[in-house]
């Protein structure tokens, strides 16, 4: 049985819920698809840290990268890599600096350990037994930093929310703001000692901490790669090394046609086509040219929901990225 589906569609005509056995392939259209790819702020990426590292330090990463050909940075992602079934793959990503393109890979990864101070606030239960003045937001004493990493230990603690998520069982370095390499904590006001015990703030209380301690971290370095010396090459190499197949080059059966017909019918959103085991010629078509098919077993094989992502063809004429997953 075929099921055909757009995006948002968990059944059709009651022939499949969310939780049956199924193929799917979605499509979801790139407008630019060049630009997918393509840094060209250094800036636009964030730092895995509740706050961000400064636009300066991110340039300075960005050259030196296109500069050496390598750089190191903490919880900082120039590129990643995915699960693609059972696989690590790279997700394509390249940078330019105006004159050269290059491709940036990822070399190493590997977890350290940094001695860091945490802010955090803790969700109490009852009123100071001291009677203590809770402080409320905004706290005019705090610096435009300092105000910024009150509001984000806030987020953390499920302030803004209503009811607030109860957090106090949570285990210690879950939801605190980490004081980088590239925060002040000589000028902040909340560590070694916040210059308030208690913030009240949407009818629910919070006690202020800081902590230093030894704190994991992911460290990663990249490579940069030279690809080409235009934009024409730069995109020619997209062509050749990204897309896996205009489809428009081969000759496609009426099966296959249609299953890119309607996973692609969702436009300008992602839309997909379902299936239910054992796969159709047509779907296993369209995967061999996505080069896919070899990496997608017998329905029976997996035992977990599974995915094959950022696979790249153009289809009347327009490029998406399509994902084939694996419902149980």
């Amino acid at each position: 049985m075929t099921i055909l589906g757009v995006a948002g569609v968990t059944s059709v005509a009651g022939c499949l819920s969310s939780g049956d056995s199924r193929f799917r392939l979605s499509a979801y259209p790139k407008e630019n698809s060049h630009e997918e790819f393509l840094w060209t702020d250094p800036t636009a990426q964030r730092a895995q840290f509740a706050i961000d590292y400064p636009d300066k330090y991110k340039r300075t990463v960005y050259d030196e990268l296109l500069t050496s050909g390598s750089v190191t940075v903490l919880k900082y992602e120039l590129a990643y890599e995915y699960e693609f079934g059972s696989e690590q793959r790279e997700r394509p990503q390249f940078a330019t600096d105006g004159d050269r393109y290059y491709r940036i890979h990822v070399e190493t990864v590997r977890t350290v350990e940094r001695d860091w101070w945490e802010f955090y606030l803790d969700l109490q239960d009852s009123e100071p037994s001291d009677g203590t003045e809770p402080a409320t937001v905004p706290i005019p004493s705090l610096s435009d930093r300092d105000q910024q990493i009150l509001q984000r230990a806030m987020e953390a603690a499920a302030a803004d929310r209503d009811p607030a998520i109860d957090v106090v069982d949570q285990e210690p370095g879950s939801r605190g703001v980490t004081y980088h390499d590239h925060l002040d904590t000589e000028g902040s006001d909340l560590v070694p000692s916040p210059s308030f015990e208690y913030l009240q703030h949407n009818d629910h209380l919070f006690q202020a901490r800081a902590e230093q301690d030894t704190i994991s971290v992911t460290e990663r370095t990249f490579t940069a790669e030279q690809i080409g010396g235009s934009r024409s090459e730069y995109e020619q190499h997209v062509r050749d090394t990204v897309l896996e197949v205009d489809f428009s080059t081969v000759s496609l059966s009426s099966e296959a046609a249609d299953v890119l017909d309607t996973a692609t019918d969702g436009r300008p959103v992602s839309g997909f086509y379902e299936e239910s085991p054992p796969m159709s010629d047509g779907l296993n078509a369209v995967l061999t040219y996505l080069d896919a098919a070899d990496h997608v077993s017998e329905h029976s094989e997996y035992e977990e929901y599974t995915t094959f992502p950022n696979l790249y063809a153009i289809y009347d004429g327009s490029w998406y990225e399509f994902e084939v997953a694996v419902y149980l």
